[in-house]
């Protein structure tokens, strides 16, 4: 609120030209020193005020009622005025007077009683007078205005002013002051300030859950009314949570917590936002968080090769591959090899045996990295035996897997052929004894027995139980059975034809055998 006050100061002058006069004559106040009448002098002399020039302030601006002005006490002396209130006082002093074409010059000075923030001092002349030059000097000689602006109580100024009458009489020169002051009421609307925290999940594992923890807070000057806190989630991921959240008030200073979670959908890196609001907020007061979440797939994958068929005892390698099939680095992979107990173990690979199980341990497997592990095992005894592989990382995913093998035992069959008489004479007949045996301790053997007779001898009878054929030289057994560590006895009957050094061939033919066992006997005939 602004009170301007506006003093009309009139100053009754007696400017008396007179034209006979050929001096001039001056009147001198004891508190002021006039300036050299050399023109030269007087524009050299310039004084220092706290002040400066401002445009005419409109005489109607300043009108105020009288209730509101502050009352002034005008006192008067042969040589000066006074207008005093309580926060100036101005005193206005004729120094010198002249007559028509001459000098006349006064002075204001001004005392300050109390603190004023602005003041202006307008001096109004009349018209048959033309200012030659006023201390301190205005930028243009019309208007007369001089402003003051933050004068403290104690301040002093004094103006001085040089005119030159243009004609002879009775003249007023008028001084108006106008004070300006303004009181301030201080008005202080407070604003909530939103603001929103966020920690989010790095990296989420499709198919599982994260967590989003908010921290609402209040960091302005007023309560927040009826705040709301929302999720906005992208596609990738499906609200396990609420993701709106309506509080009644949060005060200034206080803050609150909140959780949303949400399920992973696919793979790929998402944007989820965040917002709170309030009544009145505006999106420079309100509180707004985002954070981006890549969305993995992490797997591990174990395969275990064997051969389908082996021979006990003969050292078999079985290949094991692990595989990081995810897009994520895996740590801590651990592998365990568990053998059925017929197993005996001839190299771990590496790993770290106890008992029937082989364990390694990979630190790191880089996505998309495979890793082959062999190791040699062998079977103590014939059968069916499986091994089974596991696999497992820190981050808790598994993959597992199992090979077979028929383990079968290594057959070891020997054959022989022994004539009953030797030599013969044409025409006798003697007996041939075929021991066939499995020398083998697991499994039985399934062969085919042949007996070929060079031209001197004729085979006759197969005297053993046992069926077979019997052509012109050759007799055939076929599924002969032996049994582990048995023995399979066969007798022949054959007859001497000519004489000579005849020859009979053993042949025995299983699966397991490349080519068949011989044997032979040679019989004498004369």
């Amino acid at each position: 609120m602004q009170s301007i006050y506006t003093i009309l100061i009139a100053c009754a002058l007696a400017l008396v030209a007179s034209s006979c006069q050929s001096t001039s004559t001056g009147i001198y106040s004891p508190a002021y020193s006039p300036p050299s009448p050399s023109p030269e002098a007087s524009v050299d002399t310039v004084a220092e005020p706290v002040v400066q020039p401002l445009p005419t302030v409109l005489e109607a601006a300043n009108e105020t009622s009288a209730d509101t002005e502050i009352e002034a006490a005008t006192t008067r002396s042969d040589q000066s005025l006074s207008l005093e209130n309580d926060r100036y006082r101005l005193t206005k002093t004729l120094i010198e007077s002249d007559q028509v074409g001459g000098q006349i010059q006064y002075e204001l000075h001004l005392d300050i009683l109390k603190d004023i923030e602005q003041l202006w001092i307008e001096e109004r002349l009349p018209e048959n007078f033309v200012l030659l030059r006023s201390i301190p000097e205005l930028v243009e000689n019309n208007p007369t205005i001089w402003s003051f602006q933050n004068l403290k109580a104690g301040d002093t100024q004094t103006l001085a002013l040089f005119l030159r009458p243009e004609k002879a009489g009775d003249f007023e020169t008028q001084t108006r002051v106008r004070m300006e002051q303004s009181l301030a009421l201080q008005l202080s609307p407070g604003q909530p300030q939103l603001e929103l925290s966020l920690i989010a999940p790095d990296r989420i594992e499709r198919n599982r859950e994260g967590a989003w923890e908010l921290s609402l807070s209040n960091r302005g000057t007023a309560v927040a009314q009826s705040v709301v806190l929302s999720a906005r989630l992208n596609d990738a991921f499906e609200a396990r949570s609420p993701v709106r959240y309506e509080i009644p008030q949060l005060d200034v200073g206080s803050s609150r917590s909140f959780s949303v979670r949400a399920k992973a959908l696919k793979q790929g890196s998402f944007e989820n936002q965040f917002s709170a609001s309030c009544t009145h907020s505006t999106p420079e007061t309100e509180g707004r968080a985002e954070a981006l979440t890549q969305v993995v797939q992490s797997g591990i994958q174990i395969d275990v090769r064997s051969p389908a068929q082996a021979y006990v005892f003969k050292p078999e390698t079985i290949d094991i591959q692990i595989q990081n099939t995810g897009d994520t680095d895996l740590e801590a992979v651990r592998i365990t090899q568990l053998l059925s107990e017929q197993y005996s173990i001839i190299d771990t690979g590496g790993g770290r045996s106890n008992g029937s199980a082989i364990g390694w341990l990979i630190p790191e497997l880089p996505a998309g990295n495979k890793q082959l592990i062999r190791t040699q095992v062998t079977a103590v005894r014939p059968g069916e035996a499986s091994i089974d592989m596991r696999v497992r990382t820190a981050q808790g995913f598994e993959s597992s897997d199992r090979t077979s093998t028929e383990w079968l035992a290594v057959p070891g069959v020997t054959v022989s052929i022994l004539d009953a008489k030797d030599p013969l004479t044409v025409g006798e007949t003697t007996e041939f004894t075929i021991r066939v045996r499995n020398q083998g301790e697991f499994e039985p053997v399934k062969g085919t027995i042949e007996l070929t007779f060079s031209d001197e001898l004729r085979p006759l009878a197969i005297l053993s139980e046992i069926e077979g054929t019997l052509t012109e030289n050759r007799i055939r057994i076929p599924e002969v059975q032996l049994y582990p560590e048995r023995d399979l006895e066969l007798k022949i009957s054959a007859q001497a034809l000519k004489a000579g050094s005849a020859r009979t061939y053993l042949n025995f033919m299983a699966d397991f055998l490349n080519q068949p066992l011989i044997n032979q006997e040679s019989t004498t005939i004369y």
